[in-house]
């Protein structure tokens, strides 16, 4: 009986070890690197040959990576006009392969896939050739990859639309349109849940908003004193692991958290911040923040901070961009 209860001990202090180890993967170029939790040890993990405005993202289990390549990283463009290649790679950065290519966009069925639904109800179809990717992310289960697209010009928008995260297949609606997730961008999901950034009515206004996809597939604002003019631009939102929190930037008004019931927003540091990322145990926010620099490249140190402090302290050095997974 002894034994037994030293074993189940034992085996309870080696999971909630293994539930709370982290590491860092981080960005210095156009190399990808892992760090330990206090960013002492780093090796080299991949070469995305990407400039430092790369879009990857880390799937939530830690074990894969996807990133974006353009046909020709020196010109603007579009999803059809300059062709933006996914990459996928095991978490050594050994076991590679291309995913998609936008160009040659299928569905499951093979078909070429050339509009996209509408971004609202009843809205007007658009092509490939209207959006640019900004941003990547995955859903809680990796089985779905968003790409988070703006369009520029007239007709100004925001939109995230899904591939299959095996095979890179477009995920279409019942006419065969690539299926619009709504009009908005930088999606993070735990869960049921799903925070991402709209495109506001009033110049540098973009107001966070929160889907639960267990009801269905509506978006409501997220509430603050003084509306979203309050915060401006919220940008980069981060659930909590246990979706309770949303962390965001707002350049340049600092590091904002949303939490509670009603999601009440509130401003932990001013400043420029971003990419803020959760911890596992929901207690800190990791961000990014420039520092002094007399060169032309513009430089990132990578901060944390606890959710109930004022102060955060620098974990890495001149990191591009970064995330934070499970070892």
């Amino acid at each position: 009986m002894k034994v037994q209860s030293f074993v189940a001990i034992a085996l309870t202090l080696a999971l909630a070890g293994v539930a709370h180890a982290e590491r860092f993967l981080f960005q210095r170029g156009s190399v990808l690197y892992s760090a330990s939790r206090d960013g002492k040890e780093s090796r080299r993990v991949l070469d995305m040959s990407v400039g430092q405005g790369a879009v990857w993202a880390t799937s939530p289990d830690g074990r894969r990576i996807v990133w974006a390549k353009a046909a020709n990283p020196e010109t603007e463009g579009s999803l059809a006009g300059r062709p933006i290649t996914l990459f996928l790679s095991d978490i050594t950065g050994r076991r590679q392969k291309k995913l998609l290519t936008t160009e040659n966009l299928t569905d499951r069925q093979g078909r070429k896939v050339a509009e996209i639904s509408p971004t609202v109800p009843n809205g007007p179809l658009t092509t490939l050739k209207d959006w640019s990717l900004v941003s990547l992310s995955w859903s809680t289960d990796g089985r779905t990859l968003y790409m988070g697209c703006t369009r520029v010009g007239a007709a100004a928008g925001v939109m995230t639309v899904s591939v299959d995260a095996q095979s890179g297949t477009a995920l279409v609606d019942a006419e065969g349109h690539w299926k619009c997730l709504a009009p908005v961008i930088q999606p993070d999901a735990r869960s049921t849940f799903l925070a991402a950034v709209a495109i506001g009515k009033e110049s540098g206004i973009a107001p966070l908003q929160i889907c639960n996809l267990a009801v269905g597939n509506a978006w409501t604002p997220v509430p603050t004193l003084g509306g979203p003019a309050a915060y401006g631009a919220a940008l980069w939102p981060a659930l909590s692991p246990d979706g309770k929190s949303i962390a965001f930037a707002s350049v340049p008004r600092g590091l904002w958290l949303a939490s509670g019931p009603g999601f009440a927003v509130k401003r932990l540091i001013s400043g420029d911040v971003m990419r803020p990322r959760f911890s596992e145990d929901g207690k800190t926010v990791l961000f990014l923040s420039p520092r002094p620099t007399t060169a032309d490249k513009i430089a990132y140190d990578l901060y944390e901070l606890p959710i109930s402090g004022t102060t955060p302290k620098v974990v890495l050095s001149d990191v591009d961009w970064f995330d934070l997974v499970s070892d």
